[in-house]
């Protein structure tokens, strides 16, 4: 009788054995958008070239006690300004060969077809991105010199380079870090006055990145970055700065024009920042601390005393879950319903009833938001779709055996009232994960 031969790799046997594929394909991807589903609920959707709705800042200043027979207080009046949203304009496309179409249908073919996961894929990349817009990154004054984003009006920062290695390829990011880039993507740096003016790519880097190091440090495929530069989504033809739309990290600030309104005119219109800091505008000159219960509590009072309202739901990073469930432990006041039985859903008993908190992946490390949800509103001229004006989805790629499709959105995140929403800032965060 023939023994069977070891049937192990590399045995005799092995190139007329079959493999075994086993489906369906591992997402091994973080696709929840925490915040993007919270303001969804509140999609308003309009037409035309912008939204405008006035904002009653000021109270009449013509009342006042008066002696009998004195003179009345001089007349006064309510104060209106305009407030303006503007949309944004965000895409998505995808490209494939007919071969690779073809190839691919059916279970036989692969695991799935190559159309249906582009197709699926970016609906899904792009609801990921626009939840980290939502959010948006608020570098501020960066003490970079061409780099002072103290404005609130420049969208789409991914970080700041702040030192390069001799060959330039190997950088260390900040504002926020390299925690937005990841490999293989396309960014485009450069100094804020060089990315101001979108009608040449002169002066611009175009970098890819190779590896993400830690936290801090960004390896690119080729040379090009240089100190004191903004990385931007992009590539050779455009790229995103000032083109995303505006994120509750810009809306929820005391500084900055935002809908066409500026605080320093009108200092009203403004959330409560409740920071450490020497310097108000400059993140630079703050000093972390402990997060406490009775900063929770001023937070949620702000939004109360200035705005008339309490908050109705508290958003951070997945640290800030962390820092708060180590107050929950030693002030049972505050405890969750079973926190040993993993309790999902954590709130804060702040106010009249209990505020909702969550955490997501894309908020701003060191914040936490206190946000009235009612006064936050996206909206949308046209909402995701594939664009197919011409009758069809997919369009043949000229010259070649190739189908190309895109999906936009028309629309921007606005708020109609500012001043009923807190964040407090320069918060202790151990244990960041990476």
């Amino acid at each position: 009788m023939t023994q069977l031969a070891n049937v192990g790799q590399g045995s005799a046997y092995d190139v007329v054995l079959k493999d075994f594929y086993e489906g369906p394909i591992r997402d091994h991807i973080n696709n929840n958008t925490t915040i993007l589903k919270q303001v969804e609920k509140s999609k308003r959707k309009w037409t035309g070239r912008q939204v405008l709705f006035p904002v009653h800042l000021r109270r009449n200043t013509g009342v006042g006690a008066r002696g009998e027979q004195g003179s009345l207080p001089t007349a006064g009046r309510q104060t209106y300004v305009e407030s303006q949203i503007r949309a944004k304009y965000m895409y998505g496309r995808i490209t494939l060969s007919g071969a690779v179409i073809a190839a691919s249908r059916g279970d036989k073919g692969a695991f799935a077809s190559a159309l249906r996961t582009e197709v699926d894929g970016m609906r899904t990349d792009l609801r990921d991105d626009m939840n980290r817009q939502c959010f948006g990154n608020n570098p501020g004054a960066t003490g970079l010199g061409t780099l002072d984003f103290s404005t609130n009006s420049e969208t789409g920062v991914l970080g700041t380079i702040t030192a390069v290695a001799g060959d330039t390829v190997t950088c260390t990011v900040t504002n926020p870090g390299t925690r937005f880039l990841k490999q293989g993507m396309t960014v485009v740096g450069g100094t804020k006055t060089e990315l101001d003016d979108p009608t040449t790519m002169t002066g611009k880097a175009v970098l890819t990145v190779a590896s993400i190091t830690d936290s801090s440090t960004v390896v690119f495929t080729a040379a090009g970055g240089v100190a004191n530069d903004a990385l931007c989504r992009g590539d050779s033809q455009d790229y995103s700065y000032n083109q995303e739309i505006t994120g509750i990290d810009m809306i929820v600030s005391n500084t900055g024009t935002l809908q066409n309104i500026n605080p320093a005119n009108d200092t009203e219109w403004k959330s409560s920042l409740l920071h450490n800091r020497t310097d108000a505008t400059d993140p630079t000159t703050g000093t972390n601390r402990p997060l406490s219960l009775e900063l929770m509590q001023l937070a949620v009072d702000s939004c109360d005393e200035v705005g008339g309202t309490e908050p109705d739901y508290i958003i951070g990073h997945h640290s800030m879950r962390r820092e708060y469930i180590n107050l929950l432990s030693s002030d049972v006041r505050y405890s969750a319903e079973s926190l040993k039985g993993g309790q999902t859903v954590l709130t804060f008993a702040g106010g009249s009833s209990p505020i909702k908190i969550e955490f997501d992946k894309h908020a701003p490390y060191n914040k936490l938001f206190f946000l009235r949800t009612k006064d936050l509103r996206l909206f949308v001229q046209q909402d995701w779709k594939w664009a197919d004006r011409d009758g069809s989805t997919f369009a043949r790629v000229t010259g070649s055996d190739s189908w190309e499709a895109f999906m936009c959105f028309y629309g921007n995140l606005g708020c109609e009232r500012r001043n009923t929403h807190a964040v407090l800032t320069e918060l202790n965060a151990s244990n960041l994960i990476f």
